[in-house]
């Protein structure tokens, strides 16, 4: 009535008797205790009251609209498994885990660090969580996917590997590549060269996995890390130790309660289902 200022039109529109937009309204001016249309000839107006009973009713409106957004959203988004992973894993272990799953339903999937994943998991924001270690949080499940080991990455045809198996202190006269002091890997190198009593200066450093390897496939030097699926698909060499006190294992993550998507159902099972076959206990 507001919009169209006249009562037939309003009717029509709202597929109604006029008669019964009429006792509609004289309803709500009886529960209000207001008039909040006026005439004027044959149309009708809102009331100086209607005016700011409207703004209130606009507003209510409105929300319910982004509401009923809202709700179509979740039902999108149920059909999607968020996935947030480590870099390690991202490479190729999720997409082949994916693969692996013989079922087509869309996802996304986000990297980061275990402590933001794991805080996403809780805010649910992801669905699935690819992390490094176990969670300490009883709000957490967890199943063992991959194990890792630290291993000497050299470039394609490196002299170091006609040496067949060698310790830690026979790398020391080659340069080396760390990550930057600002990345949480640099920490695992200088843990592994302390554990090992070794010392080695950086003959350089960089933030990211990626620029690293491009640096060891350029021959800039060689570099301690632990084992990534990445490293099979790169210019280089992944040379064996003789002597190993490091090695970690990666973890799919869930909230213990919560609803399932689909999605998320099937990966897990595809989880546990290698688990068992791989001899993981979890």
């Amino acid at each position: 009535m507001a919009e169209l200022q006249h009562y037939g039109n309003a009717a029509k529109e709202l597929n109604i008797s006029q008669p019964g937009l009429s006792h509609a309204i004289h309803s709500l001016e009886k529960d209000y205790g207001l008039p909040l249309f006026e005439k004027t000839g044959r149309n009708v107006r809102l009331s100086p009251y209607g005016l700011e009973i409207k703004k209130y009713i606009d507003v209510i409106l409105n929300n319910l609209d982004e509401l009923e957004q809202t709700i179509s959203d979740f039902h999108r988004e149920d059909k999607i498994i968020r996935i947030a992973s480590v870099y390690p894993l991202a490479g190729s272990f999720i997409p082949e885990l994916i693969q692996s799953c013989s079922a087509k339903f869309p996802f996304a999937i986000y990297n980061g660090m275990t402590p933001d994943i794991l805080h996403g998991l809780e805010n649910m924001t992801y669905d699935l969580g690819f992390c490094s270690g176990q969670p300490s949080s009883e709000l957490f499940e967890y199943y063992p996917v991959q194990k890792s080991y630290v291993e000497i990455v050299v470039p394609k045809g490196h002299e170091l590997i006609t040496k067949g198996t060698f310790n830690f202190r026979d790398i020391t006269t080659y340069p080396q590549i760390f990550f930057t002091r600002t990345s949480p890997m640099r920490k695992l190198q200088e843990q592994i060269h302390k554990d090992y009593q070794i010392s080695a200066a950086p003959a350089c450093e960089a933030e990211e996995i990626e620029v690293i390897l491009n640096m060891i496939e350029h021959g800039f030097g060689i570099s301690v890390l632990p084992y990534l699926d990445i490293f099979k698909n790169r210019n280089v060499d992944v040379l064996p130790l003789s002597e190993t006190k490091w090695e970690s294992t990666f973890y799919a993550i869930r909230r213990r309660d919560g609803v399932r998507s689909h999605g998320e159902k099937t990966i897990c099972s595809q989880i546990i289902h290698n688990s068992k076959r791989d001899r993981l206990k979890f």
